[in-house]
């Protein structure tokens, strides 16, 4: 991976950034997960392979359907990702975890080894997504499934929309692009579905899965995407301090359209939960 904004995810601060932010990365998606491992049909004693697998969250939870006679492969690009799911791992007292620092594009596998392979919030951030897409599924036995989630398009997505919109509006776009642009590069219709049918994957199916984030006030709304990830150091970084104060402030003003009466500020979201079968 060469890009400026994929080299923000491998660092040790975003790693730390990541580990910080998993819970609340949990409720968000805890739904949308479930569905993936249905998707990908996990049961007890398989072989998994975790592509782009961050720092793992994910991971750990698929370890825990294997069981002890099953497995988990965690890639990821970031050796700060991995040491941190390597950590969690650890603490969870799972033993059947195993990672592998590679780039997805050019990883190493074993071909027909696994019995099913995930990856979750990951492809849009490859840059050579269809080499990534033939190496999983070299890597997977005859029938065996892949399922992937991938952020819908930014209108579905206020919580990603809203932060790029007003940089957009302040003319302050980074360049190259950040990295939370890229959030939504596979939401478009017909992408995801056409990445996996180029793979060589078959019986495709998308799904639209909801992933409401709900948040006891802007102030925290506002704080989460701050501090969660990232994405929001590159938006903000080249602005002076007047500037953020400004993107601040507009930000907030926008996120309040989505308080309730009870003040709660609450964001639609959708991903999309993409499947195929070797």
């Amino acid at each position: 991976m060469t890009t400026e904004p994929v080299r923000t995810w491998e660092s040790a601060e975003a790693a730390e950034v990541w580990r910080r932010s998993a819970a609340r990365r949990a409720r968000t998606v805890a739904a949308a997960t479930d569905k993936m491992f249905e998707a990908a049909r996990l049961r007890p004693g398989m072989r998994v392979l975790d592509l782009a697998a961050g720092t793992g969250d994910q991971a750990l939870l698929a370890a825990q359907i294997v069981g002890p006679a099953g497995s988990v492969l965690a890639t990821d690009i970031s050796p700060s990702m991995l040491a941190v799911a390597e950590e969690s791992a650890r603490d969870a007292g799972l033993s059947n975890i195993e990672t592998l620092v590679a780039d997805a594009s050019r990883v190493e596998l074993p071909d027909e080894h696994f019995d099913a392979a995930i990856c979750r919030f990951g492809l849009m951030f490859l840059p050579d997504l269809q080499a990534a897409l033939e190496r999983v599924h070299r890597a997977l036995k005859q029938g065996a499934r892949f399922a992937a989630l991938v952020w819908s398009t930014e209108d579905r997505n206020p919580y990603i929309s809203l932060q790029i919109d007003v940089v957009r509006a302040m003319g302050r776009v980074p360049s190259p692009p950040p990295s939370i642009v890229r959030t939504v590069v596979l939401g478009g219709s017909g992408q995801l579905e056409h990445a996996l049918h180029s793979a060589g994957f078959g019986l495709v199916e998308v799904t639209a899965v909801p992933t409401p984030r709900d948040f006891a006030s802007v102030d925290e709304a506002f704080e989460a995407m701050r501090s969660s990830s990232p994405a929001q150091g590159e938006l903000t970084r080249a602005m002076s301090d007047q500037e953020r104060e400004h993107y601040a402030a507009e930000l907030k003003r926008r996120l309040a359209s989505y308080v309730e009466s009870d003040g709660r500020c609450i964001l639609p979201g959708e991903a999309l939960l993409g499947s195929g079968t070797k």
